[in-house]
């Protein structure tokens, strides 16, 4: 059974994705499940099966953030240390930019012009600002700044914008970039032991 909704849940999470990619490139009111169902490789019943109506799916947008690091949280093992708690954090985060660098980019990108996207994008940023907050409440003895320095040095070296320069005309693989990233969060953050 728990196979099965996992499967739904893959399901759903693409589903609500390629709304996210087709808002990146055109108006709401344009696009039709029919075009949600192709732009996600499923079948327009599977988008009103799980959905309904296409209403249905933009309402599940705002929540495709939250469930992406909320599953990606779950597979990683629980840190020992604020170095391995802030890899963590790292290597999570830039899993998911990795996976879904396309939902991603469309999100940033139009989020100005698109207020479906605008929310998705907030979600995106307060999944992220709750393991961050985790983190620093996990650890408060480990930090050689104040806790707000060390939160805001965090979400900036987090963020997808800084991922993409890392990332961007193959500067790092993926894996480097969050070496790297990690590296300059210690240094500047941890206390030195």
């Amino acid at each position: 059974m728990a196979n099965r909704a996992e499967a739904t849940g893959r399901t759903r999470r693409r589903i609500e994705a390629a709304l996210i990619r087709l808002l990146a490139s055109r108006p709401y009111t344009g696009i039709t499940i029919v075009e949600i169902a192709a732009e996600a490789d499923v079948a327009v019943r599977t988008v009103q099966r799980h959905f309904g109506t296409k209403d249905d799916v933009l309402a599940a947008c705002s929540r495709f953030p939250e469930q992406v690091v909320a599953e990606e949280w779950k597979r990683r093992p629980a840190p020992k240390s604020a170095e391995e708690d802030i890899r963590r954090l790292v290597n999570g985060i830039f899993a998911i930019y990795e996976e879904h660098s396309a939902t991603v980019w469309a999100a940033y990108c139009r989020s100005v012009e698109v207020a479906e996207l605008r929310d998705t994008l907030a979600a995106g940023i307060a999944a992220r600002t709750a393991r961050i907050d985790e983190l620093l409440r996990r650890w408060p003895d480990a930090w050689a700044s104040d806790a707000d320095q060390a939160k805001r040095t965090m979400l900036s070296l987090t963020s997808y914008p800084a991922w993409r320069g890392f990332t961007d005309l193959g500067r790092f693989s993926p894996a480097e970039a969050a070496a790297e990233v990690i590296d300059i969060l210690c240094q500047r953050l941890l206390r030195a032991s």
